[in-house]
């Protein structure tokens, strides 16, 4: 018997309103259906992350990284690998700011 010829499966709704997302917000042009990519995202969304991490992630990341030497970190591969966790718990970086200013009276 002949085998059947699977076309590669499309990638999830959930890793095209992710990298939509990352596009739009960082203003990139990234693929949902690149391999790295989608095994980055699922492998988080199975470890029970929400879309809404996701968000967070993008929009905290970019709010710090844009139009600094780390803005070229806005990416599939550095936001959603390993340090994922790390990053949707770190505190705003502007939030942190004002809360160093308001307690100390000064930005550290």
């Amino acid at each position: 018997q002949e085998k059947d010829i699977k076309a590669k499966p499309e990638p999830s709704g959930d890793v095209h309103l992710i990298i939509d997302r990352l596009n739009d917000v960082a203003g990139t042009n990234y693929k949902a259906g690149t391999p790295k990519t989608k095994t980055l995202i699922q492998a988080r969304l199975k470890e029970g992350f929400s879309l809404e991490d996701f968000n967070r992630v993008i929009d905290k990341k970019c709010r710090e990284w844009s139009n600094t030497e780390m803005a070229k970190y806005l990416r599939p591969e550095t936001l959603f690998g390993t340090k994922f966790e790390s990053y949707l718990n770190q505190p705003d970086a502007i939030a942190v700011q004002q809360d160093d200013y308001f307690s100390h009276g000064r930005l550290i």
